[in-house]
């Protein structure tokens, strides 16, 4: 468990900094620009599941956001500003149905 920080990417590009997931992963500074890259290496297909906080207009949860990541898969994704919890400094919270051989890395573009 732990909070990252985007790395930012410069003209020249960067050697990214890879991160096992693990239960309570955070991001800190969802919104534009940012993005996930999910390797899974494992020999299944896995889920991450982002959960908005807050209510819909009508007055129920936002909906959860779940990406699946194929066996062997790299996927990248956005990281919204909406994403991020107001009540935990806009820290986006990740939820991983499996965390052995995935990695990522978090990028500011």
């Amino acid at each position: 468990m732990a909070d990252y920080l985007p790395e930012s990417i410069s003209h020249a590009g960067i050697a990214a900094t890879s991160r096992s997931a693990a239960a309570g992963d955070k991001l800190v500074d969802p919104g534009d620009g940012r993005f996930l890259r999910v390797n899974n290496a494992s020999v299944s297909s896995i889920t991450l599941t982002i959960t908005p906080p807050g209510t819909t207009g009508y007055g129920v949860a936002n909906p959860a956001k779940v990406f699946t990541i194929a066996a062997g898969a790299t996927r990248y994704l956005k990281v919204l500003r909406a994403y991020g919890d107001p009540s935990d400094a806009y820290k986006v919270a990740l939820a991983w149905s499996a965390t052995a051989s995935v990695t990522f890395d978090y990028l500011r573009a």
